[in-house]
């Protein structure tokens, strides 16, 4: 079974910049939600990245393939940013900057001289692997039960993607022919890069249920805490037409009667 290039590379694009479309419409409707933000810069740079790797199949210029594998690289960054945003941490976007000029400057030299498909393979492992893994760490370190089924789903779709970043340099150390698509411009590429497209949508949907369903948990919290702390603001407040705060009428104190003429 073979996967045409081509219509690999029209799926990635049109899934990506749909859900790009949607983290955005989701970051205005919950402003609260950094989170979406980040994720749908990340889906705007993975179909950057496609429609270079297509204009590159075309063209077949060194410089869109060395955009491609940065483009990917500075998604794949900010996908795991947005993840620890969506707990609390602290992120630093120079630093992914300046680890995603570094790759893009060696994968650069790489394609200038030629380099062995094991060098550029090693080279994108090296780089893809950490961050991928950082974003299942991120989740899996997480005990969180109420984020429930998506939390479950988030780490096996981010465990498939954890492997597929080491897949190129399987594929060149086991001497197979359908390399990665950022080593080789063979007409056809294999099916376990539909499953590796597969994962990366099952963690793209995954990842926006585990955002709704943290924000939802969290305003849950906070009415809960705003009715507390409006019952305990006015302990006593008795409803209308009371008197004794138990919604039992009293009887109207009887008044002294004038002495009659």
């Amino acid at each position: 079974m073979k996967l045409d290039v081509a219509t690999f590379n029209a799926l990635c694009l049109i899934t990506f910049f749909c859900s790009a479309v949607v983290s955005t419409a989701l970051s205005w409707m919950f402003a609260r939600a950094v989170a979406f933000r980040f994720w749908a810069a990340a889906f705007f740079l993975m179909s950057a990245a496609a429609a270079c790797l297509a204009a590159h199949s075309q063209s077949d210029s060194r410089a869109l393939l060395v955009a491609t594998a940065t483009f990917s690289l500075q998604a794949r960054i900010f996908l795991w940013n947005g993840t620890r945003v969506l707990f609390g941490s602290h992120v630093s976007l120079p630093a992914g900057f300046a680890v995603s000029a570094l790759f893009c400057v060696l994968f650069s030299l790489a394609q200038y001289f030629d380099a062995s498909p094991l060098c550029r393979a090693a080279l994108i492992t090296l780089f893809f692997f950490p961050f991928r893994a950082l974003t299942l760490y991120e989740v899996c370190r997480r005990r969180r039960p109420d984020l429930g089924p998506a939390r479950v789903l988030v780490v096996c779709a981010s465990v498939i993607t954890t492997l597929a970043a080491v897949l190129p340099l399987a594929l060149v150390l086991t001497r197979r022919n359908d390399l990665a698509l950022l080593l080789s411009d063979a007409p056809t590429t294999s099916p376990l890069y539909a499953i590796v497209f597969a994962a990366d949508l099952l963690l793209v949907i995954c990842l926006m249920m585990m955002a709704l369903q943290h924000l939802f948990v969290e305003q849950g919290i906070l009415s809960h805490l705003d009715k507390g702390a409006a019952r305990r603001s006015n302990p006593g407040r008795a409803a209308p037409g009371t008197e004794n705060g138990i919604g039992c009428f009293e009887e109207p104190e009887a008044r002294p009667s004038l002495p009659s003429a």
